[in-house]
């Protein structure tokens, strides 16, 4: 006899119920982390039982990779031309206009960064990373015999600065949790970043050059 796949769902559409999983993980995760989200927190969110999200998904860290790989996808802005100043100011607002259209992107990556599968933000390697060091490291030029800045360290601290800036403008108290629920269970969805005021992009815009060197 045939043995059925453990977790299979028996009716509804799959495809569905795997995009449910997928928008459960990604508020927890993004509320969470990687640690701190359960498995057991994210199949109630999503109205499925464990076997079926390890069913869809594999195990905690295959539905990891599945969402932080979902949350940075999309094309990146055209890269700018310009001065060195010129180009990190266009990079920056690319990245602000890249995380506006990604809700959970920004605390996905810092959270990755601190405390992702393995260690050092192993999850997934940042496109927008070597997006940045790439369109930088042509316009990096040594002065007065100082060494020019390595042109992914501050590529990936900028990128830093960006999502922090995001994290910051969603940062609200956390919402009482109800007796037998954990903060997981309790996190609501979250919602899509504002993009920062013209005022803050260019400070973190004044900050990237000096990063840069450029300022």
């Amino acid at each position: 006899m045939e043995k059925k796949g453990v977790g299979r769902p028996r009716d509804g559409n799959p495809e569905e119920t795997r995009q449910g999983i997928l928008r459960a993980a990604g508020d927890a995760f993004a509320a969470c982390g990687f640690v701190g989200a359960t498995t057991r927190a994210v199949a109630a969110r999503a109205g499925v039982n464990v076997a079926t999200l390890h069913y869809h998904f594999g195990s905690k860290e295959g539905l990891y990779r599945v969402v932080l790989g979902n949350a940075f996808r999309g094309p990146l802005p055209a890269v700018p031309s310009g001065t060195l100043a010129e180009t990190v100011a266009g990079l920056v607002e690319g990245l602000f206009a890249f995380g506006a259209e990604r809700p959970i992107l920004a605390r996905l990556a810092l959270l990755d960064a601190l405390a992702g599968p393995g260690s050092g933000g192993a999850g997934r390697p940042d496109d927008r990373v070597r997006w940045f060091a790439e369109a930088l490291r042509p316009l990096l030029v040594t002065k007065n015999g100082q060494t020019a800045p390595n042109a992914e360290e501050t590529a990936r601290a900028i990128v830093a600065l960006v999502d922090a800036t995001f994290v910051a403008a969603t940062s609200r108290p956390a919402p009482a949790v109800a007796p037998g629920l954990s903060a997981t269970d309790a996190a609501a969805p979250e919602a899509p970043p504002p993009m920062p005021t013209e005022a803050v992009r260019g400070a973190v815009v004044a900050a990237a050059l000096r990063l840069s060197g450029s300022g």
